[in-house]
């Protein structure tokens, strides 16, 4: 016989689950406001990644790896180098090749977008009171303790492809 399940524990799991969704929701619209006001397409911001990720390179890697024509990535680079979010060279190496890399401010158009802090900064947590803050953190540790252990996994849903190839 499979004892009855404890009604207290599955009202505060729910609850739990409907707070984190709240929650979700709410860092979602934060981290969206950037991404609405910028003027970057698609295309751009990843070219911006791929030169913060692996540095400087050429017209020709950004292309192959963005899977875009010379022509059309030679349009991105252009209109990133206008707006100041990139720089273009000639390889040392080869004056045939361009090399291209991000400036300041294409990574901190990038950054406004990707790396917006989370909903528990330490300005969130100020407001908090010390028996919030002590049940936050037994949860939290309780959490980490579960997916460390590998208990809880992400559900597996594909990911949409949205771009498009010649997308500038």
């Amino acid at each position: 016989m499979t004892p009855s399940p404890d009604p207290d524990r599955a009202r505060l799991e729910h609850e739990l689950v409907e707070a984190q969704r709240a929650l979700q929701e709410l860092v979602l619209a934060r981290r969206l406001e950037p991404l609405m006001r910028t003027h970057l397409t698609a295309q751009q911001m990843r070219a911006l990644g791929i030169l913060l990720i692996d540095g400087e390179r050429s017209t020709t890697h950004l292309g192959e790896v963005l899977g875009v024509s010379p022509a059309t990535i030679s349009g991105i680079v252009d209109r990133l180098e206008a707006a100041g979010m990139a720089s273009r060279r000639a390889d040392p190496e080869d004056g045939r090749v361009r090399l291209v890399a991000a400036t300041e401010r294409g990574a901190e158009a990038v950054r406004s977008i990707v790396a917006n802090d989370g909903p528990a900064g330490p300005e969130t947590l100020a407001l908090l009171t010390v028996p919030e803050l002590e049940g936050l953190k037994a949860g939290l540790g309780g959490l980490l303790r579960v997916v460390r252990e590998g208990g809880a996994r992400a559900p597996e849903t594909p990911a949409q492809d949205t771009s498009h190839p010649g997308e500038q």
